[in-house]
């Protein structure tokens, strides 16, 4: 095995390795965001759920050419890797632009999921949106909060000084839940906060997935040219 043919091979592998970590990476941010989105599933437009989806397949895509790459053998290296190197590209440039739009619509978000907090909160208690109660219940339980604000959004709704036993952790028997041994917390100041903390770390661990992407483009298209032109250089020698 001549130098160049091995130098081939191993920049191969490192451009496979790094297809590779990005894969899981992106995989993980999925997971991440879709466990994260799902405590807030019934509150926020359906078309941010459907991202951790497109993410999921990029990182399988990601996975399968470095699995796919790993196993087989192409004849000719450099074109292979030219072509693996343009499909990364488009499929970082998909990334960039998946990102920028959910960046951009951050504030949409917000006030979608305000709007709708405000709207199943006032039928909480109606005939036939059972699943308005079911909810609030959920939401409020897993996320330790009470209301839009704050547990007094519920006065207007109950009519009474009591609250949903959700808004209340560690009652008694027969004890009702009241404003007294409530969560203080509003679930809206929560879900922006989540929202603003879940964004920081997916904003790092993408810049930082992508930075190996791009250093695998790099290093495919710096040694398919050099290497060539070396190879060229040491056949006429």
């Amino acid at each position: 095995m001549s130098f160049f043919t091995f130098l081939d091979k191993f920049v191969l592998n490192l451009f496979n390795l790094f297809c590779f970590i990005s894969g899981v990476g992106i995989l993980w941010i999925a997971y991440f965001m879709d466990k994260n989105i799902y405590k807030w599933s019934d509150f926020i437009d359906s078309s941010l759920i459907t991202v951790p989806q497109i993410l999921t397949v990029v990182g399988l895509v990601l996975l399968a050419i470095a699995i796919i790459c790993t196993f087989l053998a192409p004849k000719n290296i450099k074109c292979h890797l030219s072509m693996l190197s343009l499909l990364l590209v488009l499929i970082l440039i998909g990334e960039f632009v998946l990102g920028g739009i959910v960046y951009h619509i951050r504030s949409e978000v917000e006030q979608h999921a305000l709007q709708q907090m405000e709207y199943t909160i006032n039928g909480y208690n109606q005939t036939g949106h059972e699943t308005f109660r079911q909810s609030w219940n959920v939401l409020q339980s897993n996320i330790e909060c009470c209301g839009i604000s704050g547990p007094k959004d519920w006065k207007s709704v109950s009519r009474s000084g009591k609250l949903p036993a959700s808004c209340c952790y560690a009652l008694q028997i027969d004890e009702s839940c009241t404003e007294i041994n409530s969560y203080t917390n509003g679930c809206y100041d929560e879900f922006k906060n989540s929202l603003q903390h879940n964004n920081r770390i997916i904003f790092w661990s993408a810049l930082g997935f992508a930075l190996i992407q791009i250093s695998a483009v790099i290093l495919a298209f710096y040694t398919k040219c050099t290497v060539a032109n070396e190879h060229n250089e040491y056949e006429k020698i």
